[in-house]
C-alpha cells in the first residue's frame, strides 16, 4: 500500500458543507449564457498522519442564464494528488487522475444550474485514493496539492507530531452473528484518546470510531507519530505539555477524558457518543493554492473567512523546506499582496499563509514556486524550467 494513501482520511460532514470556503478558479465559458466556476476546499491547512479530513467540491454558474452540465459537474469528478518538491514543482503521486464522482450518477445524468446557483459535493479520501485506509501505513511529511482536472485546487501540509500520552478506553463489545455457525460473536472494542505535541502546543485527539485493537499509534525511534490506525480528529488545543491521558466510558459509551500537564494541573472533558466529531465553524479559503512567479514579481492573494464575525486574516510568508541557503521568502502586505524577492538564482518555493484573526488555529496556505527572471541564470542553475500555468479545462454543455 502506498505511503501516501492515508494522507487524506475524509468523511462526509453535512453540518460544515454550507460554510466551507473554496479557492476559486474560473473555468472557460461552457455556454454563451453561462460560466462555470469550480472550487476545492480542505477543512484544515495542516494535518497529522491519518487525521480526519474533508474535501468539498463546488460548482457555481456565474453567468446570466441557465447552464447544463453532466452530474456531478463532469470534469470536477476527477482529481490529482501531487507533492510539492523543494524546488516548487508538483510531482504527481498517481499516474492517472482518480474519478470517483463519475460513479455517483447514472451515465448521461445532467443537472441545470440557474444564474448564480451553486451546488456542492463532499468527497471521502477512500473514494479519491483507491485502497486507502487508516492503517499502520506511514504518512509522509511535506506539502501537497489536491486538484481537479478543471484547474481548481487546494494546498495542505502533512506534519509529524510527537506522541505525548495515549490510552485505549474499553467500550461495549462489538457483536455480530457468524453466518456459518449462527452463533453470536463478541469482540472487545476500544476508543483511542491521545495527546500530540507540535509547534509548541499539545492537541488532545479522539478516535471517531471504535477499534478492535488496544494499540493504534505507530511512532519512530524519536517518538514522532508516523501513522494512526483509526480515523481521528483534534478535540482540544492544550497549553501542555501533557504527561498523562486517561478515560472511562459509561453504559451509553459516553466518554470522560482526563489529562494532566507538567505543571500539575488536570482537567476532565465529557464527550457524548454521538458528538465525537464536532465541526469547527471557522473556515479560511484562498483564491489560489499554487502559483509560479519570477524574481521581483508581485501577486495579489485574496482570502475569505466564514463562521466568524471577524473576517480579517493575518498574512505571513515563509521559506519552503529545502530552499537554498541564504534564500529570501519575499514579503506579503497586510492586504495580501505578495512580492517575490529580487535575488532568486535557482528555483525554490515560498509558503503564503492567511490566518484567521477570529480563530488563529484556522488558516489556509498557498505555494509560490519562484524562479530566476533571467533564463540564462536558470539554465546555469541546473536547467530546471517551469511550464506555464495550465489553463482550466472547459466544461461543455452535457459533457
Amino acid at each position: 500500500m502506498s505511503t501516501h494513501k492515508i494522507l487524506f482520511r475524509m468523511i462526509v460532514v453535512a453540518a460544515v458543507m454550507g460554510s466551507a470556503l473554496m479557492a476559486q478558479t474560473a473555468v472557460a465559458p461552457a455556454a454563451s449564457n453561462g460560466r462555470l466556476t469550480g472550487a476545492i476546499a480542505v477543512d484544515r491547512s495542516v494535518y497529522f498522519p491519518g487525521e480526519q479530513a474533508m474535501l468539498t467540491v463546488t460548482a457555481r454558474n456565474t453567468g446570466t442564464g441557465p447552464l447544463e452540465v453532466a452530474s456531478p459537474f463532469a470534469a470536477f469528478g476527477c482529481f490529482q494528488l501531487s507533492r510539492v518538491s523543494s524546488s516548487g514543482t508538483l510531482v504527481s503521486l498517481f499516474t492517472r487522475p482518480v474519478c470517483p464522482l463519475r460513479l455517483v450518477e447514472p451515465t448521461g445524468s445532467k443537472i441545470v444550474l440557474g444564474p448564480g446557483e451553486e451546488t456542492r459535493v463532499t468527497v471521502s479520501g477512500d473514494d479519491l485514493w483507491p485502497g486507502s485506509s487508516a492503517s499502520t501505513v506511514s504518512g509522509t511529511a511535506g506539502y501537497y496539492q489536491v486538484a481537479s482536472v478543471s484547474g481548481a485546487s487546494a494546498a495542505f501540509r502533512i506534519t509529524t507530531p510527537r506522541l505525548e500520552a495515549t490510552t485505549a478506553v474499553r467500550i461495549h463489545d462489538i457483536t455480530y452473528t457468524d453466518p456459518a455457525t449462527k452463533r453470536e460473536v463478541r469482540l472487545p472494542a476500544y476508543m483511542h484518546v491521545f495527546s500530540l505535541r507540535w509547534n509548541n502546543q499539545s492537541y488532545l485527539c479522539l478516535a471517531l470510531s471504535p477499534s478492535l485493537r488496544d494499540k493504534a499509534i505507530a511512532t519512530d525511534g524519536s517518538g514522532n507519530v508516523t501513522a494512526v490506525g483509526v480515523p481521528y480528529r483534534r478535540l482540544a488545543t492544550l497549553p501542555g505539555p501533557v504527561i498523562s491521558v486517561s478515560g472511562t466510558a459509561n453504559a451509553q459509551d459516553n466518554l470522560a477524558i482526563t489529562w494532566a500537564d507538567t505543571r500539575g494541573g488536570s482537567q476532565t472533558v465529557l464527550v457524548a457518543a454521538n458528538q465525537r466529531g464536532p465541526a469547527e465553524p471557522v473556515q479560511v479559503g484562498l483564491d489560489s493554492a499554487f502559483e509560479r512567479l519570477s524574481a521581483g514579481d508581485t501577486l495579489q492573494f485574496s482570502a475569505t473567512v466564514s463562521g466568524a464575525a471577524n473576517r480579517n486574516v493575518a498574512w505571513s510568508v515563509s521559506l519552503f523546506p529545502g530552499a537554498p541557503l541564504g534564500s529570501q521568502a519575499g514579503t506579503v502586505s497586510a492586504t495580501g499582496v505578495y512580492a517575490a524577492p529580487a535575488g532568486v538564482t535557482k528555483p525554490y518555493a515560498a509558503i503564503i499563509t492567511a490566518q484567521s484573526q477570529a480563530d488563529p488555529s484556522r488558516s489556509a496556505l498557498a505555494v509560490v514556486a519562484l524562479q530566476p527572471r533571467n533564463p540564462n541564470t536558470l539554465a546555469a542553475a541546473g536547467g530546471l524550467t517551469f511550464a506555464s500555468k495550465p489553463s482550466a479545462m472547459p466544461l461543455l454543455p452535457g459533457q
